[in-house]
This record gives C-alpha cells, sequence and structure tokens, in this order.
C-alpha cells in the first residue's frame, strides 16, 4: 500500500511540473486568427475570413525608447492606406507609426529602411509618432535601420518587421524620450 501511495504521490509530481512548464515558441507570428470548431476565420473563400494570422486591416506594434525608464508602446490598432503611407494607428490615442513605400502597392520582397522611401532601390520610411500629451513626440528611421518584410498572403498585403531602430525627430521632445526607439510591427490590408 505505501508503495502504490509513493508511486501515485511521484507520478503527480512529475505531471505537475511538466504541466507547468510554458509552451516553447515556435514561432514569431504576433497575431492568431479566432479559434473556432470550424475553419471559418482561417480559409480564405470564408465570407469571415480574418485575413493572415487574424489580420484583416489590423496591426500590432510593439516599441521601446532606450531610456531609464524604458518608455514602451504597445497597441494593435487599424492598418490602412492613405496617400502612399501605410499607418497603424492606436484607437482612440494619438499614436501612430508609419511605412512609406513611395507606392500605394508595394512589390513583395525585403525593404531596408532609409530617410526616404523608394520604391526601385526598395527602401522604406518608418517613424513613429505619440502626440497624447501637449507635446509632439517623433521617432524617424536612418538608412541601414532594419528592414521590412512585404509578402502577399491569400490576397493580402502582410508587412512585417521586427527591432527597427527610429531615432527621436521631435525637436518639443522632453529630454528623456529624446532616445532611440526599437520598433516591431506586424499586419495586413485587405484586398480592394
Amino acid at each position: 500500500m505505501k508503495r502504490t501511495l509513493f508511486v501515485a504521490v511521484y507520478l503527480l509530481t512529475v505531471f505537475t511540473t511538466f504541466a507547468q512548464q510554458p509552451a516553447p515558441v515556435k514561432n514569431d507570428t504576433w497575431g492568431k486568427a479566432s479559434a473556432a470548431r470550424d475553419d471559418r476565420y482561417t480559409n480564405p473563400k470564408s465570407a469571415v475570413y480574418a485575413g493572415p494570422d487574424g489580420w484583416y486591416n489590423f496591426g500590432e506594434v510593439r516599441a521601446m525608447v532606450d531610456n531609464a525608464a524604458k518608455t514602451a508602446y504597445t497597441f494593435k490598432g487599424g492598418f490602412q492606406l492613405t496617400m502612399h503611407t501605410f499607418t497603424a494607428v492606436e484607437p482612440s490615442k494619438n499614436r501612430l507609426m508609419t511605412l512609406d513605400f513611395g507606392t500605394d502597392t508595394p512589390a513583395v520582397g525585403t525593404y531596408q529602411v532609409g530617410k526616404k522611401a523608394n520604391p526601385e532601390q526598395k527602401q522604406v520610411e518608418v517613424s513613429f509618432s505619440d502626440i497624447t500629451k501637449t507635446e509632439i513626440r517623433d521617432w524617424k528611421g536612418n538608412d541601414g535601420a532594419g528592414a521590412v518584410t512585404v509578402s502577399k498572403v491569400n490576397g493580402f498585403l502582410y508587412v512585417k518587421c521586427r527591432n527597427v531602430l527610429l531615432q527621436p525627430d521631435g525637436i518639443h521632445q522632453a529630454d528623456e524620450l529624446k532616445k532611440p526607439m526599437t520598433i516591431g510591427f506586424e499586419g495586413a490590408i485587405a484586398p480592394e
């Protein structure tokens, strides 16, 4: 009886230990289509298809300022195109990330961050603005500050970047925010 009890306690301990381990991260995808009993959100032929990884005219921004407070900006917001500029806007706040490819229809491929957009040389201009306070806070990418990947997934324009370095660009920015920012983005725009 004691041996059976010991084995039961041992197995319970082992299974509890394994159950508490976090699942390993297999990839770096931020979004995911909502779970459903069927494929209505993941099937591109479905009327309620959620776009690649669940991004349907939506995107996610993750940014951190390299200051002592490690000021972070993280939001999921609308992702849209307005005159060559793709914007991700935080709902009900005045924070936005912009990607300017110099064209409304960027070609599939990898674009290098540059001071100016140039579709022929595959350069994209990346910036971030926060005007939620009484001052405007801006950051902008310089030449060689990172890369942005553009792909087409089931007709959606899918944009992704990680660890792009932006420099402070606002003349009225408070000193604690006159530090570089590292930014990442992922999102998709539905075909027209």
